[in-house]
């Protein structure tokens, strides 16, 4: 039995430890939400230089993935993780 607490507890600290060292949060929304930020602003462009001065990036991309579920969310961090690592986007 302490194996079995043991195991889960080590699966949940290497799944929510990455995410809390890169973006200071555990929940794939907020993460996905601030990935999206990162990227916008080291893409730049007019665009991204007006969001930044009227509004936060991030709560605007908080906005648009307000509707995707949490399943959804880690889906498309993992996604941006694996584009930003094989240099596709």
């Amino acid at each position: 039995m302490r194996t079995i607490c043991f195991l889960i507890v080590m699966a949940e600290i290497v799944v929510l430890a990455p995410l809390y060292w890169n973006y200071g949060q555990v929940d794939p929304c907020r993460a996905l939400a601030k990935e999206i930020a990162l990227r916008a602003e080291a893409a730049g462009g007019l665009g991204v230089t007006v969001d930044k001065v009227f509004s936060d990036l991030e709560t605007g991309a908080r906005r648009d993935i307000a509707d995707q579920s949490t399943g959804e969310c880690a889906g498309k961090l993992v996604t941006s993780w694996s584009e930003r690592a094989t240099g596709t986007q």
